[in-house]
């Protein structure tokens, strides 16, 4: 279904770098994606995540979608609706970023965390982050469109045949994401 929306004010929140954490206390111990963002112009964002360090998880709406003629992004909306009112989107360059993306949807979350808490996501791995839950919203299927048209494209620029192109593109795709369906497990008590 397209629907057409227009976001109000500027409530961009630069991603400054990624990686991921994967840990069996967290999220299962599946690997779930971390995004270091730049909050310098984004203070009510900043508290909010630092206002979670000690309230209980707030309720969050998510959207994905893309801007209208913008072909090289993807971009996820989330309206906070508690612990405070705040609206953020981070916006994804699909070539650069599209395994970031295909992560958050397979781990069905993100990790935000502010550039103050690290520039690395290794340097903020005990301060302060947010995980916000990305369920199932249905773009699962038109992401792996988007992501096999943008790497299908990607290949041939670099000289592949279309064939080349298209079986480099199906085992990109399926490297990424069976590095996200990887699980960290406990130590077992014997």
């Amino acid at each position: 279904m397209n629907t057409k929306r227009k976001i109000k004010g500027n409530v961009s929140l630069p991603v400054v770098r990624d990686g991921a954490i994967a840990t069996p206390e967290w999220g299962d111990g599946r690997l779930i994606p971390v995004l270091v963002v730049d909050c310098s112009n984004r203070p009510d964002v900043r508290d909010l995540i630092y206002a979670h360090e000690h309230l209980p998880p707030g309720d969050v709406k998510v959207t994905w979608g893309r801007r209208q003629f913008q072909k090289r992004t993807v971009f996820l909306l989330l309206e906070f609706e508690r612990p405070s009112d705040v609206t953020a989107l981070l916006e994804f360059d699909i070539t650069e970023q599209g395994g970031v993306i295909d992560g958050i949807l397979h781990a069905h979350g993100v990790y935000l965390q502010p550039l103050e808490s690290g520039a690395r996501v290794i340097e903020g791995i005990d301060k302060g982050k947010i995980l916000v839950e990305v369920p199932d919203t249905g773009f699962m299927p038109t992401w792996t469109e988007i992501y096999s048209r943008r790497l299908l494209k990607k290949f041939r620029k670099n000289g592949l045949s279309r064939a080349e192109a298209s079986r480099a593109t199906e085992e990109h795709i399926k490297r990424i994401r069976d590095i996200w369906r990887l699980r960290m497990h406990g130590e077992s008590s014997a």
